[in-house]
């Protein structure tokens, strides 16, 4: 009988295995005894020793593959490449992918591995539904009239509570409420920018601020971006001196598609660089709550003391994405963004306003972000090793600082447009790598890769095939080059 302080034997056995991987003793890529054997060399049924293996791969140390068994998973993989865009300005275009990839969404047997939209499993639908009736009690009939810009008091009173916790000491009447992160983002831009007018982005860049850009009639132009750094500050002073750029746009935490989190001191300098250049910064912090179990990394806006930054976020990536509720701090320019904003949509949903009110002030949010968070992690690290055990020879990634993100640089001879339609004709979806450059030609080997989701037998099987897929092109494309050789 096992004694009562003895953590259970599934445990046990993972723990046995682990020390075995770390240590050396089991290499990469070696295979581990079959559930029925290392359940008769542990003594123990087959579901136990199952269940040992499975906690194993939950945590990235082992990766299944089907009809095989368990094998310890690939070695750390190396991070992708820093590229290097030329310093000029040009219109914003876009690939068909993009417009694919959102009515690939609505499939409900689709592997959504592509859209950066978190499982719908995951998120707080009962604490929301609790937070919807208490303010629909507290509002009673005036939860069904407008709420007029700025947006709700209680709201953004909560916001600016949370917001001082991580250093952005702002008052409720410097917030405007929006209808999600993009209308703030594209308030942003209106305010800072005319049509024809040059914006310097992150190269990689959100396809979602290329669409804004392209909507609003302006002009890119890309500064080098290193995974782990960020955005590189002496090529974007650079720019500063030779174009003549009217905004600037970042995601400096947990970054879409790079996953980086870019340091204090690098934050501290964009601020000041901008501020002494005249340049305003537009920066989107969406995910900024998604840290990892770690405390949570100062927006730039923390170091702004001009007001030259305009931050935008919401809680679609967080919480409730269907609710549309973003907010923006616009800085020295709050009169014209609240111009805009009331140009844009007169009213905003009291109710939903009410509503997160109640979320933040309950700590349902930060219970939430807490699980959220952890889930994330787990699900990021499952899915990196995965890939790292099943994805071509070549393959580059690493796992994100913050966010839920990964960006795979493959093999030069991949042609990640092709295998993202392959994958898509097979109920996979992938973001590949030319949605994230304006001219929608570049990163033509890379994809971003989605992990706010269960690592279900599925969805693993779907990382699997992109593997597949992805190896087949790789093969392809170097046999003549090989044959040529060989004459």
């Amino acid at each position: 009988m096992q004694n009562e302080a003895e953590p259970p034997s599934y445990q046990q056995i993972a723990s046995r295995l682990r020390t075995a991987i770390q240590r050396g003793d089991l290499a990469p890529g070696a295979k581990l005894p079959s559930v029925r054997h290392l359940a008769q060399i542990e003594q123990v049924s087959a579901p136990t020793a199952e269940h040992a293996l499975r906690l194993l791969e939950a945590a990235g140390l082992v990766v299944a593959r089907p009809r095989s068994g368990f094998y310890v998973a690939a070695g750390k993989l190396a991070e992708p490449q820093p590229a290097l865009p030329r310093a000029m300005a040009r219109p914003v275009t876009l690939t068909a992918s993009v417009h694919q990839l959102f009515a690939r969404v609505r499939s409900p047997d689709l592997v959504a591995l592509g859209a950066a939209s978190p499982c719908a499993e995951w998120l707080p639908e009962k604490a929301l539904a609790r937070s919807l009736l208490s303010a629909s009690r507290r509002l009673g009939p005036s939860a069904l009239a407008y709420s007029v810009p700025p947006g709700r008091l209680d709201l953004r009173s909560q916001i600016a509570r949370r917001a001082a916790r991580w250093g952005l000491h702002l008052s409720p009447d410097q917030l405007i409420v929006t209808h999600g992160q993009s209308q703030a983002m594209r308030l942003a831009l209106q305010v800072t920018c005319q049509r024809g007018d040059v914006v310097a982005i992150e190269s990689p860049c959100y396809f979602g601020t290329l669409m804004l850009m392209r909507s609003l009639g302006l002009r890119a132009i890309a500064v080098p971006t290193h995974p782990r750094s960020g955005m590189d500050l002496a090529a974007l002073e650079r720019i500063l001196r030779t174009h003549p750029v009217s905004a600037v746009v970042a995601v400096p935490t947990a970054n879409n598609p790079l996953g980086f989190t870019m340091p204090v001191a690098g934050k501290r300098r964009l601020v000041e660089l901008l501020d002494d250049a005249g340049v305003p910064l537009i920066e989107d912090d969406v995910y900024g709550d998604l840290s990892a179990g770690k405390p949570r990394a100062p927006a730039c806006k923390a170091f702004d003391e001009s007001g030259n930054v305009l931050y935008c976020t919401s809680v679609s990536k967080t919480m409730a994405p269907g609710w549309r509720i973003g907010w923006i701090a616009p800085g020295h320019r709050f009169d014209a963004v609240l111009e805009a904003r009331v140009e844009a949509s007169l009213a905003g949903t009291p109710l939903l306003e009410a509503a997160l009110a109640e979320m933040f002030a309950s700590g349902d949010y930060d219970r939430h972000l807490r699980r959220y968070g952890q889930r994330i992690k787990d699900s990021v690290r499952t899915i990196s090793a995965r890939i790292a055990a099943t994805w071509p020879e070549g393959t580059r990634l690493r796992c994100p600082d913050d966010g839920f993100l990964l960006w795979v640089e493959l093999p030069a001879c991949v042609d990640a447009l092709s295998l993202y339609e392959a994958a898509g004709s097979e109920g996979i979806s992938i973001s590949p790598g030319v949605m994230f450059c304006p001219e929608g030609h570049s990163y033509g080997h890379h994809v971003r890769i989605n992990c706010a989701q269960p690592t279900t037998p599925k969805l693993l099987a779907a990382l699997d095939r992109i593997g597949t897929l992805a190896a087949a092109q790789a093969g392809s494309r170097a046999l003549p080059a090989v044959a040529a050789q060989a004459q």
